[in-house]
């Protein structure tokens, strides 16, 4: 099962997948785009759930679903971000980043683990950000909501390790898709530098979480080389580089 497979990491996720030879559940807001992807993909091995997992609703209908077992790999994906000072943002704006991308996870991953421990085998994947590492001003709620899943994922590997059960925290770092589009941040600093593409990021993790590696997975060599660099500066330099690359021009 793919979350947010509608598009970007997600959909790339869910086409790697169907190469591997996995069926795949398909989980997304957007139901024309997901039968689209189902028809390219997999016709015969793929099935759609459409949810908003900014809703309890939708958060409950995927939970449901999971529970129920037969899930062998898990990828929790869905996010979003939105640029800009946190005192110009909704609080209902605030409301559904720390749902989509902070308690959607959380609860979906211990639907999903349930199962899985029971089973003694399964992969949890949970697509976190290299901006969970600093705070990141004018990103500031996203990469909160980062950081809070990247330790809950961490923390997670521990309580269940011995259990068969695998778990990865994936930290891609600007990965052109439409995230860009929602968050505001096309054509910022950050924006025109060099990234890796949504499907290198999917084989990648998978790659690794399938032969049981780290908990912790950087895809791309970028992404380990800014982590080293930014445990060398102290925070407050670190912050500031962030923000200097987020800040509407």
């Amino acid at each position: 099962m793919v979350t947010g497979a509608s598009s970007g990491i997600g959909e790339a996720f869910a086409r790697e997948l169907a190469k591997r030879g996995f069926s795949v559940i398909l989980v997304a807001r957007r139901v024309d785009r997901l039968n689209a992807l189902k028809a390219e993909i997999a016709p015969g091995s793929a099935d759609i759930l459409v949810a908003d997992l900014a809703t309890e609703e939708g958060i409950s209908v995927v939970g449901r679903r999971l529970a129920l077992g037969g899930i062998s790999l898990f990828v929790n994906n869905a996010g979003l971000g939105y640029r800009g000072k946190v005192l110009d943002e909704s609080e209902a704006n605030i409301a559904q980043l720390v749902r989509v991308n902070l308690e959607a996870p959380m609860r979906l991953s211990r639907a999903a683990l349930g199962p899985m421990v029971a089973a003694g085998t399964g992969t949890l994947i949970n697509v976190v950000s290299m901006g969970a590492f600093q705070p990141v001003p004018y990103l500031n709620v996203y990469a909160a909501t980062k950081a809070g899943l990247l330790s809950f994922t961490e923390a997670l590997a521990d309580e269940i390790e011995g259990t068969g059960v695998r778990v990865q925290a994936l930290c891609p770092g600007n990965i052109p898709t439409g995230f860009q589009d929602v968050a505001g941040t096309k054509g910022s600093r950050f924006d025109r530098g060099p990234s890796m593409n949504a499907e290198d990021v999917a084989r990648s993790s998978l790659d690794a979480a399938l032969r049981g590696g780290r908990t912790l997975h950087l895809p791309g060599a970028l992404d380990r080389l800014s982590l080293f660099a930014q445990r060398l500066l102290p925070r407050f330099v670190a912050r500031r580089v962030a923000g200097s690359l987020i800040r509407p021009d």
